[in-house]
C-alpha cells in the first residue's frame, strides 16, 4: 500500500520529479530525522545536514563515484538541480570528508536496517524456492555469511592486522526468496563468523542455510529455540552417535545416508542437547560425498541438499555489491568513514529493490541498477523510463536480425 500510495503521489504532482527524487521517496525520512535527533547528527551543523550527506552518499553509490573529487565534480555539474534534489548547495569534498569522519555511524547503521526490513516486503523473486516454501509449510529462505574487504595496513592503520594486511567483515543474512538483505553487521575482518550467531534475528518456521565456518552447536540451538530451521555442512572432527538410518527405499541414488544423530562430546552436547537430522548427498559436480546436519525432519533427503546449493546467491550478492556499488574502494580512511559508505551502500541496494517492485520490475537488478544510474536527473516516471528503454532494446534486437545477405 505504502509503494502505491507513493508512486501515486508522485503521478498527482503538476510537475514530473527526477528520477534522483522518485527513489528518495522510498527512504523513510521520518525515522531517519529520529535517529538524527536521537544521536545528535545535526548539532552545530549550519549547512550540510544529515540528510543532504545521505544523499550524497547514495547519489556516489548509484552513480559509482571512485572519489570526494569525482563526486564533487559530478555534482556540480548539474548545480541547478541540486535544491530541487535535496541534496542542497553546500557541496564540497571537505564537506563531505567531514561529515563522514566525524558523524555518528549508529544514524545509517539503523536507517540501513530500516530498509532491509522495508525490503522484506518486496514480492518473492525465485519461483523454485517459493513452490518449496508452500509445499513444506516453511515462511522463508535465507543464507548467512560474511565477506571481507582487505585494507592496507599503511592506509588504514586503525585497523587489526590478520596475515599482515588490515579489513573489515560484513556479517549480512541474505533473503533468498526476495534476493534482498535481511541484515548486516560490519566489524573487524579478524572477528568470526559464529561470533554473533546468538544475536541475529530469527525469523519462527523459516529456514537458515549457512557454511561450515557456522558449526557452533549453542548458536545452532538459538535457531532451534526460535522455532526456525537451519541447514549447515558438519565438521569432520564432530563426534556424534547415530540413533536411527531413516533412508528411504525411493530415495535418490545421490542420498548415500539420511540419520539421526545425537552428539556425543560434553560440548556439543551442552551446546545442542536435541537429536539432528544428518543427510550424506553426493555431490556430483564436486565427485565427493558431502554431510549436512539439519533439524527439519520433513524435508526430502535431495532438497536439504538442493537448498543447499542455494547458498550460493548469497555470495552472487557480495560479488554484485562490490562490483556495481562503492564497498571495495573507500572516500575516507577513517574507521568512521568507512562505516558509513557501506551502510549508506546497503541503503541504496534496498532503495533499487524497492522501486523495481514498485513498477513490478521483472528483470535483474544489475541491469535496472545500470537504467537508473544514467538517468537519476532526467525528469520521468521511473515506470516510463524502464519502458523507454525496453523499447530501445526491442528496436535494437530487430535491427540486429541476420539479412539475406549476412550469408
Amino acid at each position: 500500500m505504502l509503494i502505491s500510495h507513493k508512486l501515486s503521489k508522485c503521478h498527482n504532482m503538476p510537475q514530473i520529479p527526477y528520477v534522483f527524487n522518485q527513489l528518495s521517496q522510498f527512504i523513510d525520512r521520518n525515522y531517519f530525522e529520529i535517529l538524527v535527533a536521537r544521536y545528535h547528527g545535526n548539532q552545530y551543523v549550519k549547512e550540510f545536514s544529515c540528510w543532504n550527506q545521505l544523499l550524497v552518499m547514495i547519489w556516489a553509490q548509484l552513480t559509482s563515484r571512485r572519489s570526494l573529487r569525482d563526486i564533487e565534480v559530478s555534482l556540480r555539474a548539474h548545480g541547478d538541480k541540486l535544491y530541487r534534489m535535496g541534496i542542497g548547495k553546500h557541496i564540497s569534498r571537505n564537506n563531505i570528508s567531514h561529515a563522514n569522519s566525524k558523524r555518528e555511524v549508529a544514524i545509517y547503521r539503523e536507517l540501513a536496517q530500516r530498509m532491509m526490513q522495508k525490503a522484506a516486503c518486496v514480492k518473492f523473486r525465485n519461483p523454485q524456492l517459493e513452490e518449496l516454501s508452500v509445499l513444506f509449510s516453511i515462511s522463508g529462505f535465507f543464507a548467512i555469511d560474511s565477506s571481507s574487504v582487505k585494507f592496507d595496513l599503511s592506509r588504514y592503520p586503525w585497523s587489526v592486522p590478520q596475515q599482515g594486511v588490515g579489513g573489515i567483515k560484513l556479517h549480512t543474512m541474505y533473503d533468498l526468496l526476495r534476493e534482498v538483505p535481511r541484515m548486516c553487521l560490519v566489524t573487524g575482518h579478524e572477528e568470526r563468523d559464529q561470533t554473533f550467531m546468538e544475536d541475529y534475528p530469527y525469523e519462527k518456521e523459516c529456514l537458515y542455510i549457512m557454511d561450515k565456518a557456522y558449526m557452533k552447536t549453542k548458536g545452532l540451538f538459538t535457531i532451534e529455540e526460535a522455532k526456525a530451521f537451519f541447514i549447515v555442512p558438519i565438521k569432520r572432527n564432530v563426534k556424534y552417535l547415530v540413533l536411527k538410518d531413516d533412508i528411504k527405499h525411493d530415495s535418490p541414488i545421490e542420498v548415500m545416508a539420511d540419520r539421526t544423530i545425537e552428539f556425543t562430546s560434553r560440548w556439543a552436547k551442552a551446546g545442542y542437547p536435541k537429536n539432528l537430522r544428518l543427510v550424506t548427498y553426493y555431490v556430483e559436480e564436486k565427485g565427493k560425498a558431502m554431510q549436512f546436519l539439519t533439524n527439519n525432519f520433513k524435508l526430502p533427503a535431495e532438497k536439504v541438499a538442493l537448498l543447499y546449493k542455494y547458498r550460493w546467491n548469497i555470495e552472487v550478492f557480495f560479488k554484485w555489491i562490490k562490483q556495481h556499488l562503492r564497498i571495495n574502494s573507500f572516500y575516507g580512511t577513517s574507521a568512521n568513514a568507512i562505516m558509513i559508505q557501506i551502510y549508506t551502500a546497503f541503503t541504496a541496494y534496498c532503495v533499487l529493490a524497492l522501486v523495481a517492485d514498485a513498477i513490478s520490475y521483472k528483470g535483474s537488478l544489475y541491469d535496472f541498477a545500470n537504467m537508473i544510474s544514467v538517468s537519476l536527473t532526467e525528469k520521468v516516471y521511473v515506470r516510463d523510463l524502464i519502458v523507454r528503454y525496453q523499447e530501445l532494446n526491442e528496436e535494437k534486437g530487430k535491427l540486429l536480425l541476420p539479412s539475406l545477405f549476412d550469408f
